[in-house]
């Protein structure tokens, strides 16, 4: 394992990060896995994104690709990952089209009968509470931008209209999420012109009924750089840590989907994080972004969208996810169906056949020699 700093990004091998600046505290860094260590039945291969409250890894299970999603430590995230889990349970049981949440897979193959939506087991020393959804290849929204920080626009409109789709459905269940940032979103492209994206929101945020926010609430999941203004105490320097004082309005994620796509429309975090600790950051995220729109002359109606939407006064945005994601299909269309998997077997398939095929004649073939030797 190794401990890994969400604010410097340092990390250290040996569970002891020590950091010079006053404003980053190494000592509470969360321990990331490892290739190659083990998670209860599942072997670790790599972390796929990093957020406050957990960790997202690719893993192997019996053979099977798998992702597994782990959360810190702290009651706060323990309690955050079991209601994320429970709700994409929900999803599941009704049989709701729900494509861009994670599909939870069983958590011990072995037992039968009904499953619990999240395991616990010990690591290190630490009990940690995790659960398993299914894998596709892809990649955090973060790392994508890391690689190409100017996507083209019409990957651009979909990714945005993808994550604005799975935030309105969550709206639609009455569930808020507070907490939208590029390392909340997985990406994975069709293999096909155009090379449709498709997302996954594997972190849902507070994921609390709007009724339950004062009870659910804890400022520790929130990205600082991506959290709306309303959710600061300017004076503080710090989110709110009451969730009475925190308003029940799908205009914060409204705010957070704005900043997404202001974020992919310039190339660039719009409230610079780097190397600054958390107060500092709050500071600046309490006035918006803070990196100019110079997309205005190629995409003005996209640009404008964005600008309105990160506005710092609530009621100036759009209402809701929904009408977000009406505005960018109204310039950008519908995000295309996905092919449906054809039935031929791949060109790799067929060769693994026929290598099978002809294995099994020649050793048929030699068997029968054997025979006839001994038969003379």
């Amino acid at each position: 394992m190794q401990q890994h700093c969400l604010i410097c990004r340092r990390t250290a091998p040996d569970a002891n990060l020590y950091c010079e600046q006053s404003y980053c505290p190494g000592e509470m860094s969360p321990l990331i896995l490892e290739q190659g260590e083990h998670l209860a039945d599942i072997e670790i291969v790599r972390p796929v994104t990093i957020l406050r409250s957990g960790v997202v890894y690719a893993g192997m299970r019996q053979g099977e690709p798998v992702y597994v999603k782990v959360a810190h430590q702290g009651a706060g995230h323990k309690e955050r990952l079991k209601r994320e889990a429970e709700l994409c349970a929900v999803a599941q049981v009704k049989k709701v089209a729900a494509p861009f949440l994670p599909t939870l897979l069983p958590v011990n193959l072995l037992k039968t009968g009904k499953q619990e939506t999240y395991g616990k087991t010990m690591i290190a020393g630490r009990l940690v509470y995790y659960y398993v959804f299914a894998y596709v290849e892809a990649e955090s929204l973060r790392a994508i931008l890391y690689k190409q920080p100017q996507l083209w626009m019409q990957h651009i409109g979909w990714i945005a209209i993808g994550v604005a789709t799975a935030v309105a459905y969550l709206h639609r269940r009455r569930v808020l999420h507070f907490g939208l940032a590029p390392e909340s979103v997985l990406v994975h492209f069709d293999a096909d012109a155009p090379h449709t994206p498709r997302i996954l929101l594997v972190d849902l945020g507070i994921c609390s009924l709007a009724d339950s926010l004062g009870e659910s609430w804890y400022p520790d999941f929130l990205p600082p750089a991506y959290t709306a203004p309303e959710l600061i105490d300017e004076r503080r320097r710090l989110p709110k840590s009451s969730g009475q004082q925190i308003p029940p309005n799908v205009q914060v994620d409204v705010y957070g989907l704005g900043l997404l796509l202001y974020e992919m429309l310039i190339g660039a975090p719009p409230i610079p994080d780097l190397l600054r600790g958390d107060e500092a950051v709050y500071a600046l995220a309490v006035r918006g972004p803070q990196a100019p729109m110079d997309r205005v002359d190629d995409v003005r109606p996209i640009a404008e969208l964005a600008r309105q939407c990160t506005d710092v006064q609530i009621n100036k945005r759009l209402p809701d996810p929904a009408a977000f994601g009406q505005q960018l299909m109204a310039f950008f269309g519908a995000i295309p169906e996905e092919p449906k998997k054809s039935r031929r077997p791949s060109q790799r398939t067929m060769f693994m056949v026929a290598g099978a095929v002809l294995t099994v004649a020649f050793l048929l073939a030699l068997a029968f020699s054997m025979a006839q030797g001994l038969l003379s």
